[in-house]
């Protein structure tokens, strides 16, 4: 019945795999173009990626809950209980509100970095040893733009991530093709 899942790396490289390679090679191409060339479907894909991690997470969670309801108090079970609501609540959003989640994210990050900079410039000003250097500015623009364009992250996580795929497919393509 689940066979699709049945994964045997003994003779990974037979003949009668090579279809199997091709047709992978050629979806993660169409996915990595379509994601790259469409910023916003690659936005939801992460996203989409990132909350089915995130219920995963959830599910080992409620393993290890179920396991200490056994013999636990509930004091201890609290903190256990408080991270299966943040895992499934933030799943939850990230599936219904992709692009607006993403770019709260990105805000969060450019202020909390910024933040960091403007406090490690003003500890720093009374401190003949310490220097704020160009790396710092540059982290310091960078937060900056987080905070004006939240979605720059977003962009660039994305286009990175439809590169590596369409990488990973036109390698499967060629493996497939030479197996042949």
């Amino acid at each position: 019945m689940f066979q699709i899942f049945n994964l045997n790396f003994d003779n990974f490289y037979k003949k009668e795999n090579s279809s199997k390679f091709r047709i992978i090679g050629i979806l993660l191409l169409v996915l990595g173009v379509v994601s790259f060339l469409y910023k916003g479907f690659g936005i939801k894909i992460v996203s989409w990626t990132l909350a089915i991690a995130l219920l995963f997470l959830a599910y080992l969670n409620l393993k290890n809950l179920n396991e200490l309801k056994r013999y636990a108090s509930k004091a201890e079970i609290a903190p256990y209980n408080r991270i299966q609501f943040f895992l499934l609540g933030g799943s939850i959003l990230l599936i219904i509100f992709p692009n607006k989640i993403q770019g709260f994210i990105s805000l969060v990050l450019g202020l909390y970095i910024a933040y960091s900079q403007l406090i490690k410039l003003l500890r720093g000003k009374n401190n003949p040893y310490y220097r704020f250097t160009i790396w710092n500015v540059i982290v310091l623009i960078f937060g900056l733009t987080l905070v004006f364009s939240p979605f720059f992250l977003s962009n660039f996580i994305v286009s990175i991530l439809s590169l590596i795929i369409i990488l990973i497919g036109g390698n499967l393509l060629v493996i497939g093709n030479k197996i042949k």
